[in-house]
């Protein structure tokens, strides 16, 4: 039987990530600090699909992060 999935994730050191608000948009930049907490939304073999508390969205590689 597999693990339950994260709830969260808890950054391990400073980021930054890329974040497309919209198709066809410009796709942004975004800093992100070590200890920030991201919402898990689907978790895969090497990352977490994860949301910040404004809605962004991200993958976040399994390396950068660890279960809240």
């Amino acid at each position: 039987m597999n693990a339950a999935m994260a709830d969260s994730i808890k950054l391990k050191t400073s980021v930054t990530l890329k974040h497309q608000a919209n198709l066809g948009e410009d796709v942004a930049e975004v800093e992100l600090a070590a200890g920030d907490e991201l919402s898990v939304l689907q978790e895969w073999d090497t990352a977490w699909l994860a949301k910040t508390s404004d809605g962004k969205l991200f993958n976040v590689k399994k390396d950068l992060a660890e279960p809240a």
